[in-house]
């Protein structure tokens, strides 16, 4: 829908588990009733990760398996990621689509780019799901990726921190939050927000980049609503 904002937002499979590691929907809930206060303003694509399920390279490694195999069953666990989303859309009465990055139609329709238009003018919630069909891509590629593809406004990030670092704030306590980041500057400090292929997709399409405390209360209508929320990357 034309006049209303497009975001893509990007979710950790973290928020799936709760602090034992045990399944919960709670903050999910959460941001769907969000999601649906901002139906009138926003649309929005949603790249589900699958860290709750399994992480391609640190599970596939501790598995002994081959690297591609353990990406591809890392992107299977977004696929389950997507139907609980789906479920959960529904029940709130939000229309929406899953889309797969490789064929399933049983689960979800097949990206192109004429399904994508589609759901987008029928003013559908988006979700993304089994990654980009390749292995050794991250979620937050991904993400970069679907933004694009949709034309996002901006893609929002949603993680456990409330914005970039100059350090790891987790480590360091003299830790500075950065409220506006040029992606040169994130690619020459590596800054551990995003993978470098992430930033050197966004810096290349000039994609603006939101990143926030996604377990904060009213997160997504802080992001709408407050453009100093978070920090920003472009």
């Amino acid at each position: 829908m034309s006049h209303k904002k497009r975001i893509l937002l990007k979710l950790t499979g973290k928020m799936l588990v709760d602090q034992s590691g045990q399944p919960t929907s709670v903050v999910l809930h959460k941001l769907i009733d969000q999601i649906k206060q901002l139906h009138d303003t926003h649309q929005f694509g949603i790249v589900i990760g699958g860290g709750n399920l399994f992480r391609g390279h640190q599970h596939g490694t501790k598995m002994g398996l081959s690297p591609a195999a353990g990406h591809n069953v890392g992107m299977l666990a977004t696929m389950m990621n997507g139907l609980i989303i789906k479920d959960l859309l529904n029940q709130y009465n939000i229309k929406n689509t899953l889309f797969s990055a490789f064929s399933c139609p049983q689960m979800a329709q097949t990206i192109s780019h004429h399904a994508l238009h589609n759901a987008l003018n029928q003013g559908h919630t988006l979700i993304f799901s089994g990654g980009t069909g390749n292995p050794f891509f991250t979620t937050d590629t991904n993400a970069l990726l679907r933004g694009l593809q949709v034309q996002a406004d901006e893609v929002w990030k949603g993680t456990n921190i409330d914005g970039v670092y100059d350090m790891d704030p987790n480590q360091h306590n003299n830790a500075k939050k950065l409220a506006h980041i040029k992606y040169q500057e994130a690619l020459e400090k590596q800054f551990g927000i995003m993978d470098t292929t992430a930033y050197a997709l966004g810096k290349t399409h000039k994609q603006r980049v939101r990143v926030f405390n996604i377990f904060q209360d009213n997160a997504l209508l802080k992001a709408a609503q407050d453009k100093k929320f978070g920090s920003i990357i472009e």
